[in-house]
């Protein structure tokens, strides 16, 4: 049995209503095909990505919808500052728990937050330099 016998039998099984492939008829079909297998491939890339490859790609930006908000500008999110405030609170629920601990009163001292000019690093934070006692 030849190529051609063997299409021409299988294609008398087929029954219902058949479109005779066009030119015009195919390259529709391909397109929707292939603009289906994009969307396919689109979501899967998106279920995929995690929040480090989004950032990382800078898209974030462009997803979110909205063009006007700039958090860099006119009053954004400050991550320095917020850090400084999140460890001077530590720091002071730290001397609390020490001063119910040892029995001693707790004196609070407003700490004025340290100029960034100065040149005082991260590392001298964590190791204690430049940082006051607040306990009597």
């Amino acid at each position: 049995m030849t190529l051609e016998d063997f299409l021409e039998t299988e294609r008398q099984k087929l029954s219902g209503t058949l479109t005779p492939v066009t030119p015009e008829s195919f390259t529709k079909w391909k397109k929707e095909r292939m603009d289906k297998k994009a969307a396919e491939e689109q979501l899967r890339r998106q279920k995929e990505e995690t929040g480090r490859a989004l950032f990382e790609s800078g898209d974030y930006r462009a997803e979110s919808g909205d063009e006007d908000d700039d958090d860099d500008d006119d009053g954004g999110f400050n991550l320095a500052a917020l850090r400084r405030e999140t460890e001077r609170i530590r720091a002071a629920k730290e001397q609390e728990r020490l001063a119910k601990e040892w029995g001693i009163e707790v004196v609070e001292q407003v700490q004025e937050p340290p100029d960034e000019d100065v040149g005082s690093s991260d590392e001298d934070n964590e190791n204690g330099v430049g940082s006051s006692s607040t306990t009597s």
